[in-house]
């Protein structure tokens, strides 16, 4: 019997979470979800209607999301979401339950660490979760309502109820060939939405890209190797480029996030697109993360000459033992070089530390405070650990009790510690935040940095903006610990 292959309509939605934050979220930005863009231009390519719902910059409350899934009536709705707006992806899933007959497939990070319990915690509002990328499943999900594929059981990296009990599929091999895929899919939502964080407010128009996906680090607090993978895998410097370029020229971007874990992983892979874009003498400013081991001086010096305004480094700690303790591939005299050699190029950096890790001491994090305010990086962030699902730690901490875990709280710099170390309570830890970015950033010399560091009257708001955010949070944080 011939089957009859239709295009099919797919509806993308991304879990609103800056209501999880609490006063910081003042400062948040918000920006365009690359790994559902990725999504849905995979399956525009292979003929499928799409279309993408952001409720966050959309300003959409749950009941506009639901007339909105009620008219477009889509065949497969996906929804994304991390841990701490699990609880929002959960009511979307509910209202598409109840007001749309369509197939509800859950993904991202959260949904790839606890996919059995997820379906079984709540049983019938997820039709399947997608474990890892999501292209391929995706169209093989669309394959399969249109009865192309018999089974779901067919299908890699899914897990789905069968007969009352979660399956889960052998896994989907990750992606080899990055440039294979089409640029994620911008032109869904409008991009003048979408805003950075207040501490890389720049003028103009912000783009972000991902140029790479796989993180062979093992640190035991990230999460991203569910979804991403332990393997770098990267993107050529060329096809790079001609994204840059492509947002430039249509859509007229001059300012680009990477949201890399790692750009500069294959210096020489970094280096050849800097030139690239020298070169080409495109007019942009952009931002990326990287690990301090993984720059030199030509490297920073390209980056700058090719618009790199800032880059931001995880140090962690400033205790080797500490930094040993959580896998973290670093010495502390190599944070020391790569914030000094950026500094000496020209660039801003931004140092994200992270207090309360299981050896963490009242001293080690002292000593980390310490380093933060001997080196010469124009922001600090320092974050409460989390652990996350899908990570050594989470495991450590939680075991397999769920039920009573409050996933909102799973935030880095949110209003309630989750968990913390060995030898300091919470009360102890938060207190000890609270401490780092008071003696951060209080320090004349400190603010005198970031004052010269400032280019606009733009930035000078944005600035202002974020200083206020952290101080509203760090007033909440006293109050909850009677500092």
């Amino acid at each position: 019997m011939e089957v009859l292959v239709f295009a099919m309509k797919v509806l993308l939605i991304k879990a609103p979470y800056k209501d999880v934050y609490g006063p910081i979220k003042l400062a948040a930005g918000n920006y365009f979800l690359l790994g559902l863009g990725y999504i849905a231009a995979y399956l525009k390519r292979h003929g499928h209607e799409v279309f993408m719902l952001d409720p966050e910059v959309e300003r959409l409350t749950y009941s506009d999301i639901t007339s909105r899934i009620k008219k477009l009536s889509p065949r497969l709705i996906g929804i994304s979401a991390s841990t701490p707006d699990f609880s929002n992806a959960l009511k979307i899933a509910e209202i598409a339950r109840c007001d749309n007959s369509g197939f509800v497939l859950l993904g991202g990070v959260h949904a790839s660490a606890l996919p059995e319990y997820i379906l079984t915690k709540y049983p019938g509002v997820f039709d399947a979760i997608c474990i890892g990328e999501g292209e391929e499943t995706a169209l093989e999900v669309c394959r399969f309502l249109n009865g192309e594929i018999k089974s779901l059981s067919e299908i890699k990296g899914i897990c789905f109820n069968d007969n009352g009990k979660p399956l889960k599929t052998p896994p989907r091999p990750f992606m080899s060939n990055l440039d294979g895929l089409p640029f994620p899919a911008r032109d869904l939502i409008d991009l003048d939405l979408y805003k950075p964080h207040a501490f890389n407010s720049r003028k103009g128009r912000t783009a972000t890209i991902i140029t790479s996906r796989g993180c062979p680090f093992r640190c035991n607090f990230c999460a991203s190797k569910l979804t991403l993978g332990g393997i770098f895998r990267a993107r050529s410097a060329e096809g790079v480029f001609d994204e840059i370029k492509y947002l430039v020229e249509k859509h007229g971007v001059n300012h680009i996030l990477i949201q890399d874990d790692t750009f500069t992983y294959n210096m020489d892979r970094a280096k050849e697109i800097c030139r690239k874009i020298i070169r080409a003498r495109l007019n942009i400013e952009w931002f990326c993360f990287s690990q301090v081991t993984k720059v030199d001086e030509e490297l920073l010096g390209l980056m700058k000459k090719a618009g790199c305004y800032c880059i931001g480094y995880g140090v962690e700690s400033a205790d080797k033992e500490v930094l040993k303790s959580i896998c973290k591939p670093i010495t502390v005299e190599a944070s020391d070089y790569a914030i000094r050699a950026a500094r000496k190029k020209g660039l801003r950096v931004q140092a994200y530390y992270v207090f309360g890790n299981k050896n963490d001491t009242r001293e080690t994090i002292e000593k980390t405070i310490k380093f933060a305010c001997g080196v010469p990086s124009t922001l600090s962030f320092f974050n409460k650990l989390v652990a996350y699902p899908g990570t050594q730690l989470f495991d450590e901490y939680f075991g397999k009790d769920y039920d009573n875990i409050s996933w909102g709280e799973f935030v880095p710099m949110g209003v309630n510690v989750t968990v913390s170390s060995n030898r300091l309570n919470k009360h102890e830890l938060q207190k000890l935040i609270v401490k780092a970015n008071i003696k951060f950033y209080l320090r004349p010399s400190q603010l005198f940095e970031i004052f010269i560091s400032i280019r606009s009257l733009s930035e000078l708001l944005a600035y202002l903006k974020g200083g206020l955010a952290l101080l509203l949070q760090i007033m909440s944080w006293r109050r909850r610990v009677k500092i």
